[in-house]
Parts: C-alpha cells; sequence; structure tokens
C-alpha cells in the first residue's frame, strides 16, 4: 500500500493497494535474473561459494568420522585372539584373524646383552628405535619367531629380562606401522627384517586405549551429522 497526498474539495490522502500475485513477480523476477547470470565454471564457483564451503566441511568431517570409526569398532573388540607361533613361523595366520585384530602372542624377547644408550638401536643391542616428534618405538624379535614377528612398544623401554612374556596388542605389519618410512630406516640399522609383510604386534595399541577416548569420538560423530543437516538445510545460502 502507498499513500497519496491529495488537494481538493476533501483533504486528505489515498491509499493505492498492489494487489498483484508478489510471488508470480517474484518468480519472474528470479527468471530474469537467472537468464543474466555470466557462464562458464568461474562464475558458477562464485554463485555457489557458500554451498562449496559447506560441502567442504561436510567432506573434512566424513574424513575424519570414517578414521574415527574405525577405532571405534576396533575399541568394540573383545578378549584378544591368540596367534600360534608355529602358524606364524609358517607365514600363517589362525582362522579368523586379519590385520588391524587385537591378537596375543606368548615369546621371549631377543636382545642383546649389556644394553646401552650408546648401543642402543644398532644390531648390538638387537633393538631397532624408530623416533619421530618426540615419540620413540621400540620394535624386538622373539626367540621364538626370529625375523617372522616383531612386537612393537611405544614411548620408554620395557624390562625385556626375565624370559617368556605375554605380548597383546594391534595386529600390524612392516608396510603399515605408522612412519613407515622413518621405522624401516631405522629397522635396518638394527639389522632387522624391513620385508613389508612381516608382523608386527602394537601392544601401545589395545581397545581400552580407544576406549578412554570415547567421549571424543562421540562428539566428533555428532557434529559430522550436524554437518550433513546443516548443508541440507541452508545448502547455498549465506552464513550472515
Amino acid at each position: 500500500m502507498k499513500p497519496y497526498p491529495f488537494s481538493g474539495p476533501f483533504s486528505g490522502t489515498l491509499t493505492f493497494v498492489d494487489v498483484r500475485d508478489r510471488e508470480r513477480l517474484r518468480e519472474q523476477d528470479e527468471l530474469i535474473e537467472y537468464q543474466h547470470e555470466e557462464r562458464g565454471l568461474g562464475a558458477w564457483l562464485n554463485r555457489n561459494r557458500w554451498l562449496l564451503l559447506r560441502l567442504f566441511i561436510v567432506i573434512v568431517l566424513t574424513f575424519g568420522a570414517t578414521m574415527i570409526a574405525e577405532q571405534f569398532a576396533y575399541g568394540r573388540e573383545g578378549g584378544p585372539k591368540e596367534l600360534s607361533v608355529d602358524q606364524v613361523n609358517n607365514g600363517q595366520l589362525p582362522a579368523g584373524v586379519q590385520l588391524g585384530d587385537y591378537v596375543r602372542i606368548t615369546g621371549t624377547p631377543d636382545v642383546g646383552e649389556n644394553i646401552t644408550i650408546e648401543t642402543l638401536g644398532t644390531e648390538e643391542s638387537r633393538i631397532g628405535v624408530a623416533q619421530r616428534y618426540l615419540v620413540s618405538y621400540f620394535y624386538v624379535r622373539l626367540e621364538e619367531t626370529g625375523d617372522n614377528l616383531l612386537v612393537q612398544t611405544v614411548e620408554q623401554l620395557p624390562d625385556f629380562r626375565g624370559g617368556e612374556k605375554v605380548w597383546e596388542g594391534k595386529l600390524s605389519n612392516v608396510g603399515t606401522v605408522i612412519f613407515q618410512d622413518t621405522t624401516v630406516e631405522s629397522l635396518q640399522w638394527a639389522n632387522f627384517p624391513t620385508d613389508a609383510g612381516v608382523l608386527v604386534v602394537e601392544t601401545g595399541d589395545t581397545p581400552e586405549t580407544y576406549n578412554n577416548l570415547f567421549p571424543a569420538y562421540t562428539s566428533v560423530l555428532v557434529v559430522w551429522a550436524l554437518s550433513l543437516f546443516w548443508l541440507v538445510w541452508k545448502r547455498n545460502k549465506p552464513f550472515i
């Protein structure tokens, strides 16, 4: 409605009411605007920058959620699966056991005598040391399995004395351990096997470790679900 003043025998204001279909006019305006849009990839990216930004956030969170889902599944595993020394030496795994499972093996660490800081990580000590970002990963053979399996411990050198021990952790191999290039180089210094298929028991990776992080994992998954809802709801609308 728009008032118009007028003068005459009667003074006052006339009010005109717009009775046109405003929705239809809005659609016509959008059609005219669409017809005048610039063509090309650059123009399309500029028009859909908010949609692309939201999509990028969802992709990043999806990548994180995928990694967390794998760790969450590992944390839900029950007791460790027993590895047989004979099967490991024959290049086999027990039925139902695969890389990434929580496993246990019993064996005697094969280390040198009179280990010192100077000999640690060398062939003399028979202990491989891979260090990255101030974190140390120690590798030892077992007398029962030789070069067919390595045991990995993290951050501090355990007491390898005392004979046979039980080792529990995540089953991996030299080709999939963390910081693979650094690890292979360190294993070479200690004259350890570096074939990608050599099994590794990562004793620092147990389900209990990931269960303690369950609240953090849950919060990440919730944020990921909210980002999907946000993308579908807002799509290309500006943030403000």
